[in-house]
């Protein structure tokens, strides 16, 4: 699916043509977004740990091209979604400012990091895009919440199958967790961590090699 030809190291070279590495495209007004978004991610860090990322290069590989290459996974009837553990707006926002048809919720429990998510979504206008102050746990029991969403995503919270015990609550029967594995978790060790009755295996797509080396892929599970 991903074509895997590793490019550049300038910035906007490298989001341009990791973008159509990706198979995707980028209009102007995005382009402008994500740069808005690069140099606000290094103005916070200046003051406080929002990200391990610390130079341009990696926000746009690590965070931007990463983010975008979930895009390929999202089912087509999906509308709603939920990032669990947002920190800098990985993988949400980047989707985001690409795919304005979609409504996402943000959980982010701290303080810090839930200033700067609101701050980045009044920056770019991302109207659809709703920053929650709250532990996942707590957030997905409301009423609201729970059982509300036709996608989940934790990118960075924890092990991928407690991520997947994190989200499950969120989503709808029917609804998908998207989970970025690495190497050291094989696809048989995160099923069986997963009760067998509530989420199954849907999909299992790898990562081109310039977005963290082999091994890398998505994982898409459906709650049952």
């Amino acid at each position: 699916m991903f074509q895997s030809r590793r490019p550049g190291s300038d910035p906007d070279a490298l989001l341009e043509c990791g973008v159509m590495r990706l198979g995707l495209a980028l209009g102007a007004a995005p382009r402008a977004a994500f740069r808005r978004y690069q140099d606000e991610i290094l103005r916070w860090s200046e003051r406080s740990s929002l990200t391990g990322f610390r130079d341009p290069a990696r926000i746009v590989t690590e965070g931007f091209l990463d983010s975008l290459a979930c895009l390929s996974l999202v089912p087509p009837a999906a509308r709603r979604v939920v990032d669990i553990g947002s920190g800098a707006g990985f993988p949400a926002l980047p989707m985001a400012i690409v795919r304005r048809d979609l409504r996402f919720t943000l959980v982010e429990a701290s303080r810090r990091k839930s200033s700067f998510l609101r701050h980045i979504c009044r920056l770019l206008a991302l109207d659809d895009v709703r920053v929650l102050r709250a532990r996942a746990e707590a957030a997905a029991v409301e009423t609201e919440h729970a059982g509300a969403y036709d996608l989940a995503m934790a990118r960075a919270v924890a092990h991928p199958g407690l991520q997947a015990e994190l989200a499950e609550p969120f989503l709808r029967r029917g609804g998908v967790f998207l989970a970025q594995v690495g190497s050291s978790c094989p696809t048989s060790e995160l099923l069986s961590r997963l009760p067998p009755d509530r989420l199954a295996l849907v999909a299992e797509c790898p990562l081109p090699e310039f977005l963290g080396g082999p091994g890398r892929r998505l994982i898409l599970l459906r709650r049952l």
